[in-house]
């Protein structure tokens, strides 16, 4: 038996009834964050909640939340589901009527939680990844998001699959590379990291905030645009998100990469933050 929090109501995930009038399945009109677990705790939280009420006002839906409002319903939601680790996912959309044009910018929260038997970021194996570039993405503030619309990652990680890659790089409509279907994106050119801007159209990753200020600690750092010819001249590729920390990459369509420098350093940082 698992148990969701719609509202702050504690609910059996198989008695959950979502209208066919909800806008977050009719027009993606919504976002989500996930916040990962560790004995209990959601880590990395301050960064989460500022990405939610960033999300919230940009996109107009009126949401009354604290830092403390959102702890606590994690820790009632985790306790009850019985989650030592694991992650979170807080889903927040538009609770309105009216087809494009909402009739007010009401809001309601779903929170889903799953189990993990890492108490830890764990090291994996490294990642083949390929490009992908049938669909590019607009470098507009509102790519920035999480959006509950992501048909781009959908049709790029079905393009993954298919082609045999772990993953797959994306592009926006300057050919500019950007980030992967689930991660932000690092690369390491001699002792310089570089990410993508956020005026490029990346999402703005709560652990790519917080890698930004453990990187400046050792490395030099620069957010810049990158191209393919970058990653041709660099040392170590990154991947990050808040499910498992940091993935390196193996190899991209033909370029190897077998440094792991840069990867240790920040898995290591990250847990140290446990």
């Amino acid at each position: 038996m698992n148990f969701a929090l719609l509202n702050n109501q504690l609910t059996e995930e198989k008695d959950l009834r979502l209208t066919n009038k909800n806008r977050g399945f009719l027009y993606g009109d919504g976002f989500f964050e996930t916040i990962k677990i560790f004995n209990k705790k959601p880590f990395n939280l301050e960064n989460h909640f500022d990405r939610i009420i960033y999300s919230a006002d940009f996109l107009d839906i009126k949401l009354t939340l604290s830092v403390l409002d959102l702890n606590k319903s994690i820790s009632i939601l985790i306790e009850k589901n019985n989650i030592e680790s694991g992650s979170v996912r807080i889903s927040v959309y538009r609770n309105s009527k009216g087809k494009y044009f909402p009739e007010d910018n009401a809001s309601s929260i779903l929170i889903n939680s799953r189990n993990d038997i890492n108490d830890v970021f764990v090291e994996r194996s490294f990642l083949n990844i390929g490009y992908y570039k049938e669909n590019l993405k607009s470098p507009s503030p509102l790519s920035n998001l999480k959006s509950l619309n992501s048909l781009l990652y959908v049709m790029a990680s079905k393009y993954a699959n298919e082609n045999n890659f772990d993953d797959v790089i994306l592009f926006n409509t300057n050919n500019n590379i950007i980030e992967t279907t689930n991660s932000n994106l690092f690369i390491l050119n001699y002792n310089k990291v570089i990410t993508p801007p956020l005026k490029d159209g990346c999402v703005d990753g709560s652990m790519r905030k917080l890698l930004i200020s453990i990187i400046k600690n050792k490395y030099e750092f620069e957010e810049e645009s990158i191209s393919e010819n970058d990653l041709d001249t660099s040392s170590e590729v990154i991947l990050s998100n808040s499910t498992y920390g940091v993935r390196g990459i193996k190899k991209i369509n033909e370029a190897t990469y077998n440094n792991s420098n840069l990867y240790k350093y920040l898995i290591n940082s990250l847990n140290n933050l446990i």
